[in-house]
């Protein structure tokens, strides 16, 4: 057992500094533990090795390379977690996804609600993670761009097109990276030092995302992100990242979290342009 009892927090932080030494397999491991962190501290090591798709050897590894004895040991820290945060939740983890299923078939409004719920808890995160700090820096970067383009596919792609239609909306020089005939990589090749990359990726992340957001910061240009935790590699390649936690339903995570953060970004930026003015 590991002398030191960590946080999960000071754990996560753990990750995202050592992220990039890891291996591809322990990637996947860290990538998986803080995109779903209540699985990961109840679940079987059979389990969670066979969902990510690697030996359960591989989990005991990673353990160790964060210096723990074992896999359980470094388990405690994300049991810990959630005995701190709530009494039951560990019962409604295990009997919740089974009970899902049945009531989605015999009761589908039941979904709605579940949906609902999730989209509180996104909220209610939202509101411990981010600071006033944050959303300051990030609204004078964007009012200090020359000119701002905005990358986001798949399912990131409704938030990226929402922050494009506020920012035109408020009149700023603004250009949706929306991949087009496949000109993305040619669009984001006219993006000078003077300008701003405002993206959005969630895990899996889309590769060509990850391509033009490397190729631009190792080009100098300011990256200002809205992912999913700290080993994202929109994180780890931006001048500053949102984190922005979403509770899972079905495998399915609703985008209420990243939205809310986009309107948010837009109004502020309003108000702050006006006030400037």
């Amino acid at each position: 057992m590991s002398e030191t009892v960590e946080s999960f927090d000071q754990l996560r932080m753990r990750f995202h500094e050592k992220y990039e030494e890891l291996s591809p397999q322990l990637k996947k491991i860290a990538q998986f533990a803080l995109d779903d962190p209540n699985r990961f501290a109840l679940e079987r090591v059979v389990v969670i090795s066979a969902e990510i798709g690697i030996q359960p050897s591989a989990l005991i590894r990673f353990a160790k390379s964060f210096g723990y004895s074992g896999f359980s040991d470094l388990q405690r820290v994300f049991k810990l977690r959630l005995i701190e945060g709530s009494a039951s939740f560990r019962e409604r983890i295990y009997n919740q996804h089974e009970e899902m299923e049945d009531a989605a078939r015999e009761n589908p409004v039941s979904l709605l609600r579940e949906f609902s719920d999730a989209s509180n808890k996104s909220l209610r995160w939202l509101e411990e993670d981010i600071t006033d700090a944050q959303l300051q820096q990030a609204v004078e970067t964007i009012d200090n761009a020359r000119h701002i383009y905005v990358l986001g596919q798949r399912r990131a792609f409704p938030v990226a097109s929402y922050i494009s239609y506020g920012l035109t909306r408020l009149e700023y020089p603004c250009q949706l990276l929306d991949g087009v005939g496949g000109m993305a990589p040619q669009q984001a090749s006219t993006m000078t030092n003077a300008d701003l990359l405002i993206t959005v990726s969630y895990a899996e992340y889309a590769k060509e995302v990850v391509e033009i957001v490397k190729d631009v910061h190792i080009r100098g240009i300011p990256v200002l992100a809205i992912t999913d935790n700290l080993s994202s590699p929109l994180a780890t390649y931006s001048r500053q990242s949102f984190c922005v936690r979403e509770s899972d339903v079905h495998r399915f995570r609703p985008l209420t979290g990243s939205m809310v953060l986009a309107q948010t970004l837009i109004l502020t930026l309003g108000y702050f342009r006006d006030g400037n003015q």
